[in-house]
């Protein structure tokens, strides 16, 4: 696997807030969540309730997308990623640890919350970052080399 370029990596490390796109029966969805980068499975990593409307679309329908950005007032300041993954439950207790340490450590007010957790497998992704140039993009795609 191709390894994920460090203006990506480091979006990922110094955002924590996540917008979720998902579809079930009803039509397309959106929603946001705190998340932790999981640079090992190269995936994002969020609690949330089971029975969220996302939660149920993801478990219907597992193809996902989403962004990650901030609010700039300056469009050269504009920086963002937008994904797509697969997202599931986390089921197995050793991958529920390891992910759960990733959240923990960066959001340490969690420890003790019990919650479902949830990854997202990311297969691509696309920076945006116009303080490098307007509209200067960074690609990464999961089998790619």
């Amino acid at each position: 696997m191709e390894p994920v370029p460090a203006a990506i990596a480091d979006l990922l490390a110094d955002h924590h807030v996540l917008s979720l796109a998902v579809h079930d029966a009803q039509g397309p969805w959106a929603s946001s969540a705190f998340f932790a980068y999981d640079p090992r499975g190269v995936a994002v990593v969020f609690l949330g309730s089971l029975d969220t409307r996302h939660a149920r679309a993801i478990q219907a329908h597992p193809q996902v997308a989403g962004c990650v950005a901030g609010q700039p007032r300056e469009i050269s300041q504009i920086l963002g990623l937008q994904f797509s993954g697969i997202a599931r439950l986390v089921e197995d207790p050793g991958e529920a640890s390891r992910v759960l340490a990733l959240y923990h450590e960066r959001f340490p007010e969690t420890r003790g919350i019990a919650s479902p957790v949830w990854v997202v497998t990311l297969d691509e992704m696309k920076l945006t970052d116009n303080r490098v140039k307007f509209g200067a993009k960074t690609h990464w795609r999961r089998g790619a080399d």
